[in-house]
């Protein structure tokens, strides 16, 4: 059981008081410190978490009526992913407090993890109070700022550098026979994206916007 203290600044950070404690608790803790210390660990609730995620994004997006289905897949799938996720909880100051073992390192926490841990939040408060609450800390925690105008090539760079192991970015671009130009993005020499457009930078985009869903980041 995480001591009142921590609950304290976990609640406040959060902006919301759990009634049952327990669910904070578990919400923060990490399967490798269940595996040695024994009790309940926070996957379950990371997958109702996801789900629950996913359906308040979309529902918020219905209601801002935008275009079409696919206006609406793109946007939701850049609300999210991992790394607006672990981005607020990196600003929350969340994993100050989460319980791992097995050597873990929460320095060492990947991007992946640091998102599970929004869901899981998510999932907590839901259980606890109900969506309305859940709507407050996601929106009030993900921004929705110039969402359609997505710099891929900037969110490609932030979440390398996100990551403990560092790997080279590199971008090749060429002009084609058509007029056009084509950019190829490279991660430690391995071709990872291709890209084409009138200009050099939208060619760029493209490629990087390719090896972002190739990593899975959005």
């Amino acid at each position: 059981m995480l001591d009142r203290d921590r609950i304290i600044r976990i609640e406040k950070s959060i902006d919301y008081t759990f009634k049952d404690k327990s669910l904070l608790t578990t919400a923060f803790t990490h399967s490798t410190y269940s595996y040695e210390h024994g009790g309940e660990n926070n996957e379950k609730l990371e997958f109702l978490g996801d789900s629950i995620l996913n359906f308040i994004v979309a529902e918020r997006l219905y209601q801002d009526h935008l275009k079409t289905e696919g206006d609406m897949t793109i946007v939701r799938s850049k609300l999210v992913s991992r790394l607006p996720l672990a981005k607020a909880v990196d600003k929350l100051g969340l994993v100050e407090y989460l319980q791992i073992a097995g050597g873990l390192k929460k320095s060492d926490l990947s991007v992946k993890a640091r998102s599970n841990l929004f869901e899981t939040v998510v999932a907590a408060i839901y259980l606890d109070s109900d969506l309305e609450q859940c709507k407050k800390f996601i929106f009030n925690n993900i921004s929705t700022d110039n969402i359609f105008n997505m710099d891929y090539k900037s969110y490609l760079q932030e979440y390398l550098q996100s990551r403990t192991k560092r790997c080279e970015l590199l971008y090749t671009t060429e002009a084609t026979n058509d007029g056009m130009f084509e950019a190829k993005a490279f991660l430690d020499g391995r071709e990872m994206g291709k890209g084409k457009g009138k200009r050099k930078k939208e060619a760029e985009q493209q490629a990087a916007r390719q090896t972002c869903f190739k990593l899975k980041i959005i």
